[in-house]
């Protein structure tokens, strides 16, 4: 695997693969979605919670009234676990998931006096959150120039630029979160478009089986398309 070294020599190939991603996601991106529209850094974590195992779909027809209910850790915690899984039902894991966000708020009230904190390693010793969500989090709701790298990222970045992580679980490798921060733009608004369109564009595009090659923005920089 290229170290990270190499990488920030490379510094137009990068620039080209951002901002691509980043005018293909002003055409085809989901502006819409309510959780990447707020500086909220709970309406942030619930989302993230929320989204596990179930789809994107589902997760809308219960997030609004989820956070009406539930505007904060300490509403979370004011209310009964009934109350909560009832809500949350038809997204599956109900119980699972009801006491993961109970845990979470539980910590937030009690280290942070309600607040979620704006510091990486402080969200990451919050139960349940590692280095996903806490980017999420950063990037989202605080303006931080962090990368979002889950399995959809990690494809692409595999594909386009030929990097493989050694490890069997790629997103934990900190290699792989060298090279995509050094993907992600500087600037704040641009860093979302960034980071929305790459997962926007690994889903629509650049997806596990019969990715679209012959019509991808990317295909004239891509090592999997010259393969």
């Amino acid at each position: 695997m290229r170290s990270s070294k190499s990488w920030s020599l490379d510094a137009r190939l990068r620039r080209l693969f951002a901002l691509r991603i980043i005018e293909w996601y002003k055409e085809h991106g989901l502006h819409d979605l309510p959780w990447r529209n707020t500086s909220d850094p709970w309406a942030v974590l619930v989302a993230a919670f929320l989204l596990r195992k179930t789809t994107v779909d589902q997760v809308l027809k219960v997030y609004s009234e989820f956070l009406k209910r539930y505007p904060n850790p300490e509403a979370l915690l004011q209310a009964s676990e009934d109350e909560i899984k009832k809500l949350i039902r038809s997204l599956g894991i109900e119980h699972q998931r009801t006491k993961h966000l109970r845990k979470v708020a539980k910590a937030i009230v009690e280290e942070f006096h309600g607040r979620i904190p704006c510091d990486k390693e402080a969200l990451k010793r919050l139960p349940g959150i590692g280095e996903y969500i806490a980017s999420e989090v950063l990037l989202t709701a605080y303006g931080r120039p962090e990368p979002l790298l889950d399995r959809n990222m990690i494809r692409v970045l595999e594909r386009v630029f030929g990097v493989k992580s050694s490890r069997k679980r790629p997103h934990t490798d900190p290699k792989m979160w060298r090279i995509a921060k050094l993907l992600v733009p500087k600037d704040p608004e641009l860093a979302k478009k960034f980071n929305f369109g790459v997962l926007d564009f690994a889903r629509q595009v650049c997806s596990v089986r019969r990715p679209k090659c012959n019509t991808c923005i990317l295909m004239d920089i891509c090592k999997h398309k010259k393969g």
